[in-house]
Parts: C-alpha cells; sequence; structure tokens
C-alpha cells in the first residue's frame, strides 16, 4: 500500500465521464476511495446534466485528488477528450457509474505493469456481472486471453472499458481532434487499443470488478447486438486494414445480424427483424441458421 496522496504525481489518471446519473455515483467513488493504491486522481466531467450530476461530483471534490469538469456539451467524446487532455498518471483507467472496483484494483494492475515490456499497453481484470437483485450472474471474458484480441473483440464483447488500466502513451493520440468516433463508442475504443497494443489479463488473485444494473439494464459495451456494436465492426474494417481477416468478419458480421434478427423479432419489430435477417445472409448466402430465422420472421408476420 502507498500513501503517497499528491495530486500532482498521479500514478493512475482515472476518468469518469457521465451524464444524469446523480443517484449512481456513490458507490463507484467509494470504490476508488478504498483502493490500496491511493497516488491516483479522479477527473470527473460532468456532460450537460440536468439532474444535480455535477453538484453531486462537486460534493467529493474536498479530497484534493478529485477534480470536476463541466462541459455543456453532452457528447461522450468531448468529455473524454477533455479529460485525457488534463490526465497526469503514467496509466488511465476508465470508471462509469455502474462499476464497482475491487479494493486491489489500481495497486495490482499497475504492479503487474512494472513486470510488462513497455509494448504491452492494456491490462484487463476479470469482470462479474449482476443480476437485478445484485447476485453474481456471469463473468468476463469467458476465456482469458494475451496479447492481440482485435478479432476477440470483434467477434464478441469481452468486458466494459471500466476493466482496463492503460499505458497513458497507448492513449495519448485521443487528445487530437479527429477521433471523435474512437472516443464515443466504448466498442471502437476497445477495437482501437487492441489494434495499437497487445492486451495483458490481470493476476487471477484479483478478485473481478463488478457490473450493476441501472433502470434494469447493463452498460451499451455489454450489449451484444447494439447499433454501436455494428458501428464498432465496420469502424475496425475500413480503419484497421487486415486485422481482421474477411473469411472471419464475414461470419462475426453474419453472426451479428442474425442475433440482431433475433431480438428485435422477439421484441415485436418484425420489419426491422427481417432486415437484419438477411443481412446476415448477406454476409453468408449459405448457412442454414440465418434462412431458419427469414423463414420464422416471414411466417411470424
Amino acid at each position: 500500500m502507498t500513501d503517497s496522496r499528491s495530486p500532482d504525481k498521479p500514478l493512475v489518471s482515472i476518468l469518469l465521464v457521465t451524464a444524469n446519473r446523480a443517484d449512481h455515483l456513490d458507490a463507484p467513488i467509494d470504490s476508488v476511495l478504498a483502493q490500496t493504491e491511493t497516488r491516483w486522481e479522479l477527473i470527473a466531467v460532468d456532460c450537460g446534466s440536468t439532474d444535480g450530476t455535477l453538484e453531486r461530483l462537486e460534493a467529493w471534490a474536498s479530497d484534493e485528488r478529485i477534480r470536476v469538469i463541466s462541459v455543456e456539451e453532452t457528447n461522450r467524446a468531448i468529455g473524454r477528450r477533455e479529460a485525457l487532455g488534463r490526465a497526469k498518471g503514467a496509466f488511465v483507467a476508465f470508471l462509469d457509474p455502474q462499476t464497482v472496483w475491487p479494493t486491489g484494483f489500481l495497486e495490482t494492475l499497475a504492479g503487474r505493469f512494472a513486470e510488462l515490456p513497455d509494448r504491452t499497453g492494456v491490462m484487463y481484470a476479470r469482470t462479474e456481472i449482476a443480476d437485478e437483485e445484485g447476485h453474481p450472474q456471469r463473468m468476463l471474458p469467458p476465456e482469458r486471453h494475451h496479447g492481440s484480441m482485435v478479432q476477440e473483440l470483434f467477434e464478441q464483447p469481452c468486458f466494459p472499458l471500466s476493466a482496463l488500466m492503460i499505458r497513458h502513451t497507448a492513449v495519448r493520440p485521443l487528445e487530437k481532434t479527429g477521433k471523435g468516433p474512437v472516443l464515443a463508442n466504448d466498442h471502437t475504443l476497445l477495437l482501437w487499443l487492441a489494434h495499437r497494443t497487445p492486451f495483458e489479463p490481470a493476476p487471477e488473485a484479483l478478485d473481478p470488478i463488478r457490473i450493476h444494473r441501472i433502470d434494469g439494464a447493463l452498460p451499451l459495451i455489454l450489449d451484444s447486438v447494439s447499433e454501436q456494436r455494428e458501428e464498432a465492426m465496420n469502424y475496425a474494417l475500413e480503419h484497421f486494414t487486415g486485422a481482421v481477416p474477411a473469411r472471419f468478419a464475414r461470419r462475426s458480421l453474419a453472426s451479428f445480424h442474425n442475433a440482431r434478427a433475433r431480438a428485435l423479432a422477439a421484441g415485436g419489430d418484425s420489419g426491422e427483424a427481417l432486415t437484419q435477417a438477411l443481412r446476415a445472409l448477406m454476409y453468408r448466402p449459405l448457412w442454414p441458421r440465418a434462412w431458419r430465422q427469414v423463414l420464422r420472421i416471414a411466417v411470424r408476420g
């Protein structure tokens, strides 16, 4: 455990960019204050809240390690760029209102980084997903991965952004203008990181981070059929040439659209469900499962 609390020399810059989450800030910030590694700074950015989020954040600012910034724009990319531009730590970690960190999160990951080559830019902890009653429901990722994770993250969500600790040097390019699409979308940001640097899992002895639901919903990063994930997959194919093999990309996109069709059909949107099912066939014309999906949707109307 380290005692140095100087805000001028933080080891880790924690970025909390949020809006209209006044009632959900205590648990994540308490988990920061409980960290065994105390050489951190928390840069909290409120993006145009109208529910008292800014005032709630300012109440925590009596701790000199916590800085609160207000921006009028509700665009998360603007808030994240603002926070990154002010970060002083050697490492960066993203926090959100749905995450609670174990007390050893910062100390364990920063300590492990000291043993890794500089080219490894990201470490990730296990993630425990809670059900609506707060009981453990499932654990992510299902397998531990080392090195490049572009294909794993392209195929399915593996963990939230709040499970990561990142070398500051790896994200410095995001402080420049023109990176809005990356900063605005967690799926895209994870793929961008995976394309730039190897990932390393945290030591297994570290307890998992914990993700809680807000109004019954998990973070969008864990929604495998969201529009944001589709945007990220397309961004990766356009900007990360060769990182995702063509055949693998087609299979992943077919699976995505087939799963999205199933979710939309279950929600009663048969028109858009059929559109998504046909897109799956566009990527895998001979896939029997996709054809069965089209027939089911067409028959049920």
